[in-house]
């Protein structure tokens, strides 16, 4: 007759014992949901600052603004994605800019800039380019 009652006593802690960390478990996904909802807020505001200084052509300053995005704001995973293709269409108007002081610096006979200088960065675009299609078509 012990033993039932000593069984029963084991199977309830048990159980009770899941109960408990079970509710821990779902107050840590709440606390880890409201700070990834934090931290998207903040990234996307740091993605809009990025997207204008790419519209004033401040390549560098894009860059750095994705790169902090990347490091404060971990949990924000869709910020992130969409940092991704960011910073590759920044990647692909520093190319474009490059090509295009390239170009104008051989159409002046500057004797600096070689044909093979200019194909590289005429590849360069193109890798951008082909790169920012194949990420959107994953989508």
């Amino acid at each position: 007759m012990k033993c039932p009652i000593l069984s029963i006593l084991t199977i309830l802690c048990i159980t009770l014992s899941a109960c408990s960390s079970k509710k821990a478990e779902d107050t840590k996904t709440e606390a880890y949901s409201e700070n990834r909802t934090k931290m998207e807020a903040e990234a996307q505001q740091m993605l809009t600052a990025a997207r204008e200084c790419l519209a004033q052509s401040e390549f560098a300053e894009a860059k750095a603004t994705i790169q902090k995005m990347r490091k404060k704001c971990y949990l924000a995973l869709d910020a992130r994605e969409q940092g991704i293709l960011l910073m590759d269409s920044i990647d692909l108007a520093t190319a474009q800019h490059e090509l295009s002081s390239m170009d104008s610096l051989m159409r002046a006979g500057i004797d600096s800039i070689t044909q093979e200088d200019f194909e590289e960065a005429c590849r360069k675009v193109q890798f951008y380019k082909q790169k920012i299609q194949h990420d959107n078509k994953k989508k």
